[in-house]
């Protein structure tokens, strides 16, 4: 679906050039519900095909992904919808705010939109850019959890998924520390 969805063009302009808020968070996040951090990895590289920002945004999602496959089989464990449902947007809120300095990283260091992280991290955060970004990749999998939790249950199983995450957690952070 978001390699489908970003050939057709099923995005809002976004606010550079070459970045649109697109449709993949969806589907990453679900699929890492559902099928664990190799399932959003998969979506992300099907992504990438058809990607405005292509091949060199592969690895800028996977933080998020690496995140919420760490916490997702906690939070399902949840028996209270409303604190499950608000841990999930807390959780997301954090990967995505994780994620964001590795893109903030490609534009600064690969594009040349800045000269430093900076003006990027102060226009998505003191903007709208961020919040667009957390309804899309949490209201619709929030929703599916609600309607279809059995669809998202974690049954998957992946090594050293602390250890994964902390490592990209810290090399993510690490990159944009570098144009800080």
């Amino acid at each position: 679906m978001a390699l489908v969805t970003e050939a057709l063009g099923l995005s809002l302009p976004g606010y550079l050039p070459g970045v649109n808020f697109n449709l993949v968070g969806t589907y990453l996040s679900i699929a890492t519900m559902a099928a664990g951090p190799l399932g959003g990895m998969i979506v992300t590289i099907l992504d990438s095909f058809t990607s405005s920002v292509g091949f060199y945004g592969l690895p800028f999602y996977w933080p998020h992904v690496f995140i919420l496959a760490y916490f997702w089989p906690k939070i399902y464990k949840l028996s209270n919808t409303a604190y499950r449902l608000g841990l999930y947007w807390a959780v997301s809120a954090v990967a995505l705010f994780t994620q964001y300095w590795g893109w903030f990283w490609l534009y600064v260091v690969v594009f040349k939109y800045a000269d430093t992280v900076v003006p990027l991290a102060v226009y998505n955060f003191g903007g709208g850019a961020f919040w667009i970004f957390l309804l899309i990749y949490a209201l619709i999998p929030s929703a599916i959890l609600t309607a279809f939790p059995s669809f998202v249950k974690p049954e998957w199983k992946f090594a050293n998924l602390k250890w994964w995450t902390l490592a990209v957690v810290v090399i993510f952070l690490a990159l944009a520390a570098t144009k800080a």
